[in-house]
């Protein structure tokens, strides 16, 4: 079953929440918090906009949701304990995975809260979890500028994702082996990321092969795409008279052999690929209905809370 996870602020779209329309953003948190947790397992990392309409509001959204919400770094100023789970450590086909989460900072107005250095509980929570885990993955609500400088605090992880950042990952770019993979999926909200890991020997470091996939799926894809002028020949044929169609057919097919070979090699790999939330993407006529129903009512709170504002 696949994991779910958040590194945090899916809940609004900004800091605050606009006047007049605090009823259907809350609203709409609600309903974004519920569906996803129909996805299967849901671990949340709480961000620095999910506390946009309150302590209070967050709190209600834990104990009627099936959101299992995470933070090692946030407390209640009062009773001096964890707002929210510490930790999580699961079992998957005899891997143990631990997940925590921590944010940078929260709005300064907020009472009650308290946030301890994001960096300093981050070490202390590998240090702790480590030696408990095959698979450490940390969740920052953090932009890289902010978290870069302290990766060697970070060393001890395999995972890290990201909220708070603008930028995406490009899975064409290989990232380095034996340091923590960095995912971010920007701030819009309109992609979602896809990690498939394979483990055989835990012994032995995992590859991010993601990389020599999306080299598979691009060359193919335009070797299809030269072969769509007469699926019936071959493609030598079709473009004997167009040597530098030739040279970019060997190119290609030598990069897909390439590619094919890393991934024999690899004994533990991982990939990552992005998910644009588009119109190609088939959506759960359930879900879909109970949404509009949602956002026709949202529409409904925002024209009654400006009638009734002078």
């Amino acid at each position: 079953d696949p994991i779910l996870i958040d590194a945090g602020d899916s809940m609004f779209e900004s800091y605050y929440l606009l006047k007049g329309k605090e009823a259907s953003a809350k609203l709409r948190a609600k309903t974004v918090m519920e569906h996803t947790a129909k996805m299967g397992e849901y671990y949340y990392n709480v961000g620095v906009q999910d506390f946009s309409a309150g302590l209070d509001f967050i709190k209600q959204i834990k104990n009627t949701s099936n959101v299992y919400f995470l933070s090692s770094n946030i407390y209640d100023e009062n009773t001096n304990n964890l707002l929210f789970n510490d930790h999580k450590i699961l079992e998957r086909d005899n891997l143990k995975i631990g997940i925590f989460g921590v944010a940078r900072e929260l709005q300064t107005d907020l009472k009650g809260v308290r946030v301890e250095n994001y960096i300093d509980v981050a070490a202390e929570k590998i240090q702790e979890l480590r030696s408990q885990v095959d698979l450490l993955v940390m969740l920052i609500n953090a932009t890289k500028k902010d978290y870069d400088p302290y990766m060697k605090s970070f060393a001890g992880v395999d995972y890290i994702f990201s909220s708070l950042e603008a930028s995406q990952t490009r899975p064409e770019i290989e990232q380095p082996l034996g340091k923590p993979y960095q995912y971010q999926l920007g701030i819009q909200g309109k992609n979602i990321g896809r990690c498939d890991i394979y483990i055989v020997d835990k012994t032995k470091p995992i590859r991010d092969v993601s990389t020599q996939m999306a080299m598979i799926n691009y060359f193919s894809h335009r070797l299809n795409k030269l072969q769509e002028k007469d699926p019936k020949r071959k493609i030598e044929d079709i473009y004997k008279n167009s040597p530098n169609v030739l040279s970019t057919v060997e190119r290609l097919r030598t990069g897909i052999e390439s590619a094919k070979s890393t991934l024999s090699k690899t004994v533990n790999r991982s990939s990552f690929k992005l998910i644009a939330l588009d119109s190609s993407v088939p959506s759960e006529k359930a879900i879909l209905q109970s949404v509009n129903e949602v956002l026709e009512t949202c529409t409904t709170l925002d024209k009654k809370s400006a009638k009734n504002t002078p």
